[in-house]
């Protein structure tokens, strides 16, 4: 990880983000959001365990800072373009882009608009580059951020409950970088940070684990209950219809039965290849799991991170009957 310049002058060419008196150049702008973006995730990580109220502010408005600055480092170390929010005007491209034009002055970093921290996580889940244990439907790191930033308001419990997820995201950070421990963190965290999230991601297997085996216990004095001829008849015709919906439902084999369940989630429409054929075309969209039901066992799973942790795909491609693209004039 390189560190970003400082010590450049309003008059240099370099002069392209301002921190402090000086400013730092377009090329530094992935290295300057890594470096504020850490140092926000220690301050947090130090203080949230405080007993006085405003470290506590503190710490709160760090936690969502850090999530929103490193996320926003990944998307520039890809490249800075990807910052640039919806309906962005000429002069937030042109500074994104760190394009300069003859005769047209420079857009001023206090002057363009930003991308917002949940757009941010939404385009690194595009490209791969969440953490995979981060859950999107969780709003604690933002909301957390948001109300000390907007109201001055903490509440202990949920600032702890927020660490969690924030820690996850720098060390996903961290590991990216292929950065030590030490060196990220420092001496006192060093140990702390990596612990934390080995922590979470037991607690996350061993709920998973306990819910699959309840699961096979179920079907297990089910099947036991029935004749032994007709018993996985009987269990099949049980997979039935789905209960949970958002967008769409697809049947996913289930994890701990072997029968079908049902996946529940997001449907981004048309975003699949479609294949054309003499009887026409044949469009592909994509499911982004958020949650499983087998309606033979009872297992169900209700987030990204469980159905991860089992084994199950989080995002899938079916074959879409309702999608039908918008027509080109």
């Amino acid at each position: 990880m390189e560190t970003p310049s400082t010590g450049y002058t309003a008059q240099s060419r370099h002069a392209d983000w301002p921190f402090g008196e000086y400013y730092r150049k377009h090329t530094d702008l992935a290295a300057h959001l890594h470096e504020v973006g850490r140092r926000h995730a220690k301050r947090a990580l130090l203080l949230y365990t405080s007993q006085d109220e405003f470290d506590q502010l503190d710490a709160a408005y760090s936690v969502g800072s850090s999530v929103e600055l490193l996320a926003k480092s990944l998307l520039a170390f890809v490249d800075p373009v990807l910052l640039i929010p919806n309906n962005a005007d000429a002069t937030t491209i042109l500074k994104y882009s760190g394009t300069k034009i003859s005769g047209v002055e420079y857009p001023d970093a206090f002057a363009i608009r930003s991308l917002e921290a949940s757009k941010a996580l939404d385009r690194l889940k595009q490209i791969k580059l969440l953490p995979p244990l981060w859950v999107m439907a969780d709003p604690s790191v933002l909301s957390v951020r948001n109300a000390a930033a907007h109201m001055g308001v903490v509440h202990q419990d949920m600032l702890r409950s927020a660490i969690r997820p924030m820690v996850r995201f720098a060390e996903h950070v961290r590991l990216h970088h292929k950065a030590t421990a030490l060196s990220w963190w420092g001496k006192e965290l060093s140990t702390i940070a990596p612990e934390m999230v080995e922590a979470d991601a037991l607690e996350w297997q061993q709920v998973v684990r306990a819910k699959i085996a309840a699961a096979r216990v179920r079907v297990a004095e089910l099947h036991a209950s029935l004749p032994a001829r007709a018993a996985n008849g009987i269990l099949s015709s049980m997979e039935g219809y789905w209960r949970t919906h958002i967008d769409h439902n697809e049947k996913m084999k289930c994890p701990a039965c072997g029968f079908n369940g049902w996946a529940a989630g997001e449907a981004d429409r048309g975003a699949g290849e479609p294949d054309y054929d003499e009887g026409g075309p044949t469009y592909w969209s994509k499911l982004h799991v958020l949650h499983f039901e087998c309606n033979v066992c009872g297992l169900e799973l209700t987030d990204e991170v469980e159905i991860s942790i089992a084994g199950l795909e989080v995002d899938i491609e079916f074959q879409d009957e309702e999608y039908s693209p918008e027509p080109d004039y």
